[in-house]
């Protein structure tokens, strides 16, 4: 079997790491750590002062050798969680978008303050836990003011609400609270909203046969992924708005358009980077993923082909169908057609170029 070893070789050890949280999250002796995290302290070579792994290391780490077996029980969790190993069972699909059983422009008809692109994501998460459709969220907070961000459990619609706005292009564990979630407060019934590494690694877990993952696969019940270019590292990108004089608090959105990356401000005012040139902010393994749109999320959402305050809707299969079709009933949601596909077809191309190059 697999173990944390072949998974630090094949995926830590190549830098590649998508930084999903799920490894992680699934560990049965909490053994794996992120950099924030970790109680581990490294030796400097040079001066042999002790170093934190805060500054350097982008991947989780082990706080101790990882056996294979763990109280005799066969392990490999790790491995079996992670989307970027050798093998990961993300389907291939010829045109890059994925299934797509209807596209539609979308936004709340509820009240969501701070909303990114109409705030669709909140309410359809709202809608289900009135109708107890779900009984926990995983989603990710954000510092209102700081922007610094954060995986966030919400169990319920208020607490839901109350991470709307969150951006998702930091490089956040998102699935770390997913152990909370299913072994401290013993949910059964969960969504996960992230970027399409997120997606992949919550698809792994539910396709793995390791009974280690069961206990996580039978309480996942909605995959909601979003249109995702790149994500940035927040200490390095705080670097980059300190250099020419952003104040976090001052900025209502991030968007890539046009190969660009766009911090749009409160007062209107568009401040525009070319990628390369905060592409040190960026992840590294950002550089190896070709899904733009979450192909194998139930429904993949984001603001590429969708006019202004709106969101484009990508309803991959029935499941998802589900979810949208009872928002839109509970008037929870509005929606329409007219989405610009060609829009999203041209990011979801660039994006796997990328990876080629």
């Amino acid at each position: 079997m697999n173990s944390y070893l072949n998974l630090k070789e094949e995926v830590w050890d190549k830098d590649i790491c998508s930084g999903c949280g799920a490894c992680v999250a699934v560990c049965p002796v909490d053994n794996i750590y992120f950099k924030e995290d970790s109680p581990i302290k490294f030796i400097c070579d040079e001066c042999a002062c002790i170093i934190s792994p805060v500054e350097e290391i982008e991947y989780p780490v082990s706080a101790e050798f990882c056996k294979t077996t763990l109280y005799d029980v066969p392990c490999g969790a790790c491995y079996g969680a992670c989307p970027r190993t050798k093998n990961k069972v993300i389907p291939t699909v010829k045109n890059g978008i994925g299934r797509v059983l209807q596209s539609v422009k979308a936004k709340s008809k509820i009240e969501v303050k701070e909303a990114q692109s109409g705030g669709v994501v909140s309410a359809i998460l709202a809608s289900a836990f009135d109708e107890g459709l779900i009984d926990g969220a995983i989603v990710m907070m954000e510092d209102k003011w700081t922007m610094e961000p954060q995986s966030y459990l919400a169990t319920s619609k208020e607490e839901v609400l109350k991470s709307a706005g969150s951006r998702y292009n930091w490089n956040v564990p998102i699935l770390r609270a997913l152990k909370d979630a299913v072994m401290v407060k013993k949910l059964k019934k969960i969504a996960i909203v992230g970027t399409p590494c997120v997606m992949n690694a919550v698809h792994q877990i539910m396709a793995s046969d390791n009974d280690l993952l069961k206990p996580f696969k039978d309480t996942i019940r909605l995959k909601i992924g979003l249109f995702c270019f790149e994500t940035y590292n927040y200490e390095k990108m705080m670097e980059i708005f300190e250099k020419n004089n952003i104040n976090p608090w001052d900025v209502r959105k991030m968007d890539i358009e046009k190969g660009k990356l766009l911090i749009k401000l409160r007062d209107g005012e568009v401040i525009k980077f070319k990628l390369d040139e905060v592409e040190d902010a960026m992840r590294a393994g950002c550089k190896v993923c070709g899904d733009f749109s979450g192909i194998v999320a139930d429904l993949s959402v984001g603001n590429v082909g969708a006019p202004s305050n709106y969101s484009t809707i990508l309803i991959r299969n029935d499941w998802g169908a589900g979810f949208f079709k009872r928002a839109v009933d509970n008037e929870y949601v509005e929606y329409g057609e007219g989405v610009n596909m060609n829009a999203v077809e041209k990011l979801v191309k660039l994006k796997k170029q990328r990876v080629k190059q």
